[in-house]
């Protein structure tokens, strides 16, 4: 599967779907990286802190509601709402 492009308040989600290597969502404008590849579980880097959820579509929802919401990535938010 190739990368799909979700625009939402200005800012780009970026989302690619490996099928037996993982996922990965970015926020182009906020420089945030979500991903499940290379380390066996579901991280938001730069630190790679576990995240609850190894579902990207899921994943994508949380971070597209959180833009609608804030207009951009609040970091320390979106962790929050990710790890629990």
């Amino acid at each position: 599967m190739g990368e799909e492009k979700i625009r939402i308040k200005g800012r780009t989600v970026i989302y690619r779907i490996v099928p037996k290597r993982g996922w990965a969502v970015v926020v182009k404008e906020d420089n945030v990286l979500i991903d499940n590849y290379h380390h066996g579980y579901p991280h938001i880097h730069p630190d790679r802190k576990r995240i609850k959820y190894d579902d990207v579509h899921k994943v994508i929802e949380i971070v597209v509601r959180h833009i609608e919401k804030y207009g951009k990535v609040e970091i320390e938010k979106l962790r929050e709402e990710l790890c629990g």
